[in-house]
């Protein structure tokens, strides 16, 4: 039992969206969730089945990779639940399966789950789903689908806001309930690259006006019944990029149109981005800063780096940050072309810097030349290919004291930026 129960947790104890059969119940189950404190309970409400097994997908606003989930007095076996938190998002999976296939967790209609405690400033769950299973453990019905709201248990005459879940970008709508009368707001964020193609709110067949607050954001007041907002985003239009050694079909196009596009990049003169040319320490550094908002920062203590060049600010800001290094004598050798393996190792302590998730590794003993990467950058490198940022020159070569053309930068960076 224990090896199928592993086995099982493998399988569900992931952030997917289980597939389930229609409902075999008259009445449909509710999500219930009550605030207190620092704390929300998950109440399931409107059971008329034996319940043997569930998972519970909630999706936070913010980034809490600290939320933590407390079981209540649940006859059940209940594995750690996930956390992912990414693109201002926090993802937490519960899982809860009968410690026995025998008995079910629970015979009544209402079931207590526990308490979560979301930490780090995330609000309340924004979206949530539930998935029931029965006696072999298979779903068979769901409540308060991906992208819907769920009750807050306020009471009072409340009616559901449905959303979509879009391609290519994201729609929230707070609150997910809503009295008559109430205004409601939506959000509808594209991915970059796109732009919203069609936005609509409606209550039967009557379309709802939509407010435009600017910002990607929507209001509309609630009528008194349930409401379907949809949202699709689609490709923005642009023109070619400004390079001529750039032109369309070239093997990096769409990544230098990302960090030129994004400021992160510009041309080395009129109608050139010089794909092949060397990438240095100090251009990295100043995208990196570029990224980063460039934050007001002390000047740094570089003995060749002069307080009035343009990237000084981003040296000293990288360098107070534990980003960069620089030599024993005191440089950081600005000019030098940056190598693959310092680009790894600047990338890593940037996501660090930022609180993402570096601990996927890769397997580097394919590569020949591995024993060759220096000792600080064995792991970041390891990382980095494991993230897809940086890959082999060959299927037996790392290259890790090779240097990065701006268009392999290019290709690094936007990888990095969509990931990260």
């Amino acid at each position: 039992m224990r090896r199928m129960k592993a086995a099982l947790l493998a399988v569900l104890c992931l952030f997917w969206i289980l597939p389930a059969a229609a409902s075999a119940w008259d009445s449909e189950p509710r999500l219930v969730l009550q605030e207190e404190g620092a704390r929300v309970h998950l109440t399931v409400e409107g059971l008329e089945d034996q319940v043997y097994g569930l998972q519970l997908e909630l999706v936070l606003e913010g980034e809490c990779p600290n939320a933590v989930f407390a079981a209540g007095d649940v006859d059940a076996y209940v594995p750690d639940c996930r956390v992912r938190a990414e693109r201002g998002e926090t993802a937490v999976t519960i899982y809860m399966s009968a410690q026995t296939g025998r008995d079910p967790i629970s015979r009544e209609r209402r079931l207590y789950l526990g308490s979560l405690e979301p930490r780090g400033g995330c609000t309340l769950p924004a979206r949530a789903r539930l998935t029931l299973l029965d006696r072999d453990l298979r779903p068979y019905t769901e409540t308060v689908p991906a992208g819907s709201g769920f009750r807050d248990g306020s009471g009072g005459d409340e009616y559901r806001i449905y959303t979509n879940d879009p391609d290519h970008g994201v729609l929230r709508v707070r609150p997910s309930f809503a009295e008559e009368g109430e205004t409601v707001t939506v959000t509808a964020t594209p991915d970059p690259g796109y732009e919203l193609e069609e936005l609509t709110a409606s209550f039967g067949r009557r379309d709802l006006r939509l407010t435009d607050r600017g910002g990607g954001s929507y209001v509309f007041t609630m009528p008194d019944g349930a409401v379907d907002v949809e949202a699709s985003f689609r490709l923005q239009e642009r023109g070619a990029l400004p390079f001529m050694d750039v032109p369309e079909g070239f093997w990096c196009y769409d990544e230098v149109r990302y960090v030129y596009e994004q400021g992160l990049m510009n041309g080395t003169g009129p109608g050139s981005f010089t794909p092949g040319g060397s990438t240095t320490r100090s251009m990295i550094v100043a995208i990196l800063y570029r990224m980063e908002g460039s934050p007001a920062v002390a000047p740094g203590n570089f003995t060749d780096v002069s307080p009035e060049l343009y990237y000084a600010p981003a040296v000293a800001w990288a360098s107070a940050n534990g980003i960069v290094n620089g030599y024993s004598d005191g440089t950081f050798r600005p000019g030098a072309a940056i190598t693959r393996e310092q680009m790894a190792a600047f990338l890593y302590r940037y996501a660090q810097y930022k609180g993402g998730d570096v601990s996927a590794r890769a397997d580097l003993s394919a590569y020949a030349d591995a024993a060759g990467i220096a000792g600080y950058a064995v792991e970041a490198m390891a990382w980095a290919n494991a993230e897809g940022l940086i890959n082999g020159t060959s299927q037996t070569a790392l290259s890790p004291r090779g240097t990065a053309t701006r268009a392999q930068a290019a290709v690094i960076l936007t990888r990095f930026a969509r990931n990260f």
